[in-house]
Order: structure tokens, then C-alpha cells, then sequence
């Protein structure tokens, strides 16, 4: 039976021809109007390019969508979609995506009144149901996720509901049980009502095609927009991104960090892009991970964990329609000239122009942004953050895989102090990977330290191996004596905090200079969660986070306290 939303909504009508809707359902349960939605806009061919949906529930309702709900047989294949997607998830933000990323349902698990409190977005419609902690204030932080001509409609509404949204800036209410209003206040909004709810796509440039600028292209391809990726390695991945196989693990704290919260999500982002993009076994194996902490003799399991090979997925993520690589193509220069971005090679000419740059080359931006003519746009703390960005050394050493496994290797992945991966296809062979070394290396512009020689690193890989796993360094103790092994390096690029940097470079909804850089050893498990942040502002779209973990990666955030210590970098 289909639920009485999407005709009093005015859907589908109202999105016809548009880029994107977003609705707002504050009682999902199981999903039914979702499904509903869903169901609606894959066979209506008006259907705007990307619909994003937003629920709010209770853990209770979530534990029960693993089971595929439906309320239909048209929608039983999106009920089945659905459950496969939400299971072991639990209270928080969840981004989902389904329909190959055109749709993005970003579910909220939690009481309704701190949930509103964390939205950050402007929603066309709007649907409530019945609640006993509806009141006037929460009926405000409603108003404050709608758009100026947002349609709400209430479902057996309260007593006091229609002064409560009269109050809010919902007029035209209508009906007495049911009620539908349309919120358009008497007074300003102030920027929501000159600035456009969603940005129009256009041509974005970014600077590198590591994992940062990869998930960045295809989170905008996908929504339409042209896109251009410059690197300075002839192929993607040329960087840090393009070691051979590394480990998707959220990161675990005692007092469930923002770092580990948002891990969470991201490394569940991540494996979706694996699942669809990626041939299981080959490109990536969803294998689970140990995690052995040597501060406690505790060992943790991480079910949803795998190995994963970054190149691979980042030229999934870059072969789309949409996207133009342009390699060997080192950018010297960018430059705003009034109507567009201008990049500049070495030589001064113009690489391409864009109306929007996204900067995603690690320590490679600060050259570019410190400059004349881009540094005058950023504030004094933002300058001072990029410059303290610090460039990481690690190497990887490898070798063969013993066929079949000693007695004496897990049959996963281990990690804690360092890594040991035991067994990858890689183009060379299966081979086992152990490390990495992190090393404090000079960013290119500047003087600094010089890296160990590979020897040395190769004997502090073996170091951490055999602190890890004793018994498979001694077996690979005669390898790493006798110089069999090989290697790989990289260098990362870390924050002061640990904390990619995602974000605005310039003030205001409608911002054309962005980053994302800082991923450290984290690639694998913030990029894709960092490109659904960065395209959600940019595109004026929910944000996949909670707006105070978002905060945690804002480029502008608060930097150390004053006389705080720095800490040395470590792969911890």
C-alpha cells in the first residue's frame, strides 16, 4: 500500500526538471516512504539527477531494517538494497549510497531533537508523523533544515501544531488531523534566500589524482558536473595513493573519538566503493583485520575490514564520462582573473580553466596557495595551518608469498604496531607487505631532514614485524637479512592534528577554491568520506556527518592550543 506522502507532497511533479531534491523524513521506521520515494523516482523520467534523502530514527528501528521491509512488490529489490546496506550500524550519522551514487540516504540515528541540531542542509520536502517530543522548538529546528518554499506535511498532527509552524514561518496550513504547510516566512533569511539551495554543476579543476582527488571527481561526475584532474605523475595514483595494497580499518579509541566516530563512517564508504567498483579477490578481499594493542596485550576484530589495492580504485573512481585526466601536467600557478580560475604549468601557460579548483595534491598545495595571488584570499590562521602541514616518508617492504601459508602466518591481515598484509595478488605475484616506516621528510620547497637509508628502513619494518607478530619475523627475519625483500615508498601528508583538511578556502555558500589534503596513513579510510563533505557544501547538499564531527575536519578549524606540544608523527 502506498503511504499518503507523495501525492499531498506534490511528488513527483515539484522535482520535474530539477538537479536535485532533497526530503526530509523524521520518522523513517522501516523505510517504508523511503522505499516509496525511491520507488517513484527510478521510473519517473522527469526525475531530477540526484535525490537525497534524509531519516531520522531510533537504534531500535535501525537494527530492524537489516530485515528487507517493503511495502510492495515493485519496491522489493530496493528493500533488499536497503538491508544489505544497514547492517552493524548504529547510532550516528550513516551516509548510504544507493542507484550507482544518485541516491544518497544519510540516516540518523538518535533522538529527533539533538539530530535536527546537527542537519546541515535545506530540505524541499518534508515529512512528520507522529512524536511525543514535538514542541514549538523543535518545530523551529525544522524550519531551520528548510529551503523558502519547502512543503511539509504532518501526519496526525498535535493539538498545537499549527501555531507552532505559523510560529516557524510555515504558512498556508492546511487540513485539521493531516496538515500540509509551506514554508516561506514573512521575514529575510538572510543568505538562504540569495544564495541558490544547490549549486549549479559546472567545471571543476583539481589538483591531483591521488585517493583525495580521485573520490572528489567521481562524487561531481556523478552529479554532473565536468571535471578536470591535473597531476604530475603521468598516471593516476603516481603519489602516496599508488602503494601496492593497504588496509580499510576504522580506527578504535577508548573514548570513541571524533577520529574513530568518523572512521567508522568512512571506512564503511569506502568498502562500498570497493563492492561495487572492484573485483573481490583481486583489486580488494573483505577479509576482516586483527588489531593487536601492545599497551593493553588486547586483541580486537574487525569484521568490516579488508586489504585493498588504492590504484585500482581511483582509476574506477576516474574512468567516468565526465572526467578528463590530464597527466604529466605539473600546476605552478592558480589564479583568479575575475571570471575563473586560471592554472598555469612552470612555464606560465595556461594548463586549463575552471570555475571551481579543488586543491588535493598534499603538501604540493602550499606552494600554490601561499603565493601571491591566492594567499591575499585566505585569512592569517589558514596560511599558518597550510604551512605547518608536515611531509611523512614511509616505506613498505614486500616480498613473495609462500605457497601455501607457513603454519606460522595468520591467515588475515594484522595490525597495531605497524601492519602485516600476508597475502595479495599483486601484478608481480601474490606477496606479502609489512610496515610502514613514518619518517619526517622535507616538503620539496623547503630544507629539512634527510631519509634513512633504504636498509635502515627495511630493518625498522622487520623491527615492528617482529614486535607484532614474533613468529612470522623470525620466518621472514633470514629474508629481510639476505636484502631479498623489495619495496615500496611513498610520502604523505599530515596535519597537526591527525585530521585531514576538507573544506572552503574562501568565505561564502557559493566558495570556488576547496581542499582536501592531510590524510596521513588514512587515506583508505577518510577520502571517500572526505569527497561526500567537500561535494555536500559545495553542492549545497546534506552533510554525511553530524555538523559538530564535521567541524573536526573543517580546513578553518581551531588549530593546538597555545604552548600545546607537538607530537611526533607515528602510524598509530
Amino acid at each position: 500500500m502506498t503511504l499518503p506522502f507523495l501525492m499531498p507532497s506534490h511528488l513527483p511533479g515539484a522535482w520535474a526538471g530539477q538537479a536535485a531534491w532533497t526530503v526530509l523524513d523524521t520518522h523513517f521506521a522501516a523505510g517504508a516512504a523511503f522505499l516509496d520515494c525511491w520507488q517513484t523516482w527510478r521510473s519517473d523520467p522527469q526525475r531530477p539527477r540526484m535525490l537525497h534523502y534524509v531519516g531520522i530514527l531510533s537504534l531500535s528501528q535501525l537494527q530492524a531494517l537489516s530485515i528487507p521491509h517493503h511495502a510492495s512488490p515493485a519496491t522489493e529489490d530496493l528493500a533488499r538494497a536497503l538491508a544489505d546496506q544497514c547492517k552493524d550500524l548504529d547510532t550516528g550519522f550513516h551516509r548510504l549510497l544507493l542507484h550507482g551514487g544518485l541516491v544518497s540516504l544519510t540516516l540518523c540515528v538518535g533522538d529527533a531533537k539533538p539530530v535536527l541540531a546537527e542537519l546541515t542542509f535545506r530540505a524541499n520536502t518534508v515529512w512528520v508523523q507522529p512524536d511525543a517530543t514535538w514542541d514549538k522548538w523543535a518545530t523551529k529546528a525544522l524550519a531551520r533544515c528548510c529551503q523558502r518554499g519547502a512543503h511539509l506535511q504532518w501526519q496526525t498532527a498535535p493539538a498545537h501544531a499549527s501555531a507552532w509552524l505559523a510560529e516557524a514561518g510555515f504558512v498556508d496550513a492546511q487540513g485539521s488531523t493531516d496538515l500540509s504547510a509551506e514554508f516561506n516566512p514573512r521575514w529575510s533569511l538572510g543568505p538562504r534566500d540569495t544564495e541558490p539551495a544547490n549549486r549549479t554543476p559546472a567545471h571543476c579543476a583539481i589538483i591531483g589524482a591521488g585517493l583525495s582527488g580521485a573520490s572528489v571527481a567521481q562524487a561531481l561526475a556523478l552529479r554532473g558536473w565536468q571535471v578536470t584532474v591535473l597531476d604530475r605523475h603521468p598516471a593516476p595514483a603516481g603519489g602516496a595513493s599508488g602503494l601496492p595494497a593497504g588496509l580499510v580499518v576504522p580506527h578504535i579509541s577508548a573514548d570513541d573519538s571524533p577520529r574513530s566516530r568518523m572512521s567508522r563512517v568512512g571506512v564503511r564508504l569506502m568498502l562500498h566503493h570497493a563492492r561495487t567498483l572492484l573485483a573481490e579477490g583481486h583489486d580488494w578481499q573483505l577479509t576482516g583485520v586483527q588489531e593487536l594493542q601492545r599497551d593493553t596485550g588486547t586483541s580486537l576484530w574487525h569484521t568490516q575490514a579488508a586489504w585493498i589495492q588504492p590504484a585500482r580504485l581511483i582509476q574506477r573512481w576516474l574512468d567516468h564520462p565526465n572526467i578528463r585526466y590530464l597527466g604529466a601536467s605539473s600546476v605552478a600557478g592558480i589564479q583568479w582573473d575575475g571570471a575563473a580560475w586560471q592554472l598555469h604549468d612552470t612555464s606560465g601557460a595556461t594548463l586549463v580553466q575552471a570555475d571551481v579548483v579543488v586543491c588535493a595534491n598534499a603538501t604540493g598545495s602550499v606552494p600554490l596557495l601561499v603565493s601571491q595571488h591566492t594567499a591575499p584570499l585566505l585569512s592569517t590562521g589558514l596560511l599558518q595551518r597550510l604551512q605547518s602541514l608536515q611531509a611523512v616518508h614511509g616505506t613498505i617492504s614486500l616480498g613473495p608469498t609462500p605457497q601455501p601459508l607457513p603454519a606460522e602466518w595468520p591467515a588475515h591481515p594484522v595490525n597495531g604496531h605497524g601492519s602485516f598484509i600476508p597475502d595479495v595478488p599483486l601484478d608481480t605475484g601474490r606477496s606479502w607487505l609489512a610496515g610502514a616506516t613514518f619518517e619526517p621528510e622535507a616538503i620539496p620547497e623547503c630544507a629539512g631532514p634527510a631519509i634513512a637509508p633504504l636498509a635502515q628502513q627495511h630493518q625498522a619494518n622487520a623491527k615492528k614485524l617482529s614486535e607484532l607478530l614474533p613468529a612470522v619475523g623470525t620466518w621472514l627475519a633470514p629474508e629481510f637479512d639476505s636484502g631479498r625483500v623489495t619495496h615500496w615508498s611513498g610520502t604523505r601528508c599530515v596535519t597537526h592534528d591527525r585530521l585531514p583538511l576538507v573544506g572552503p578556502l574562501t568565505e561564502g555558500a557559493q566558495s570556488s577554491l576547496w581542499m582536501q589534503v592531510g590524510m596521513g596513513a588514512r587515506g583508505l579510510s577518510f577520502s571517500a568520506l572526505g569527497a561526500q563533505l567537500l561535494v555536500a557544501r559545495l553542492c549545497g547538499e546534506p552533510w554525511p556527518l553530524e555538523a559538530s564531527l564535521a567541524r573536526s575536519l573543517d580546513v578553518a578549524r581551531t588549530g593546538r592550543r597555545r604552548g600545546a606540544t607537538r607530537k611526533p608523527v607515528s602510524d598509530d
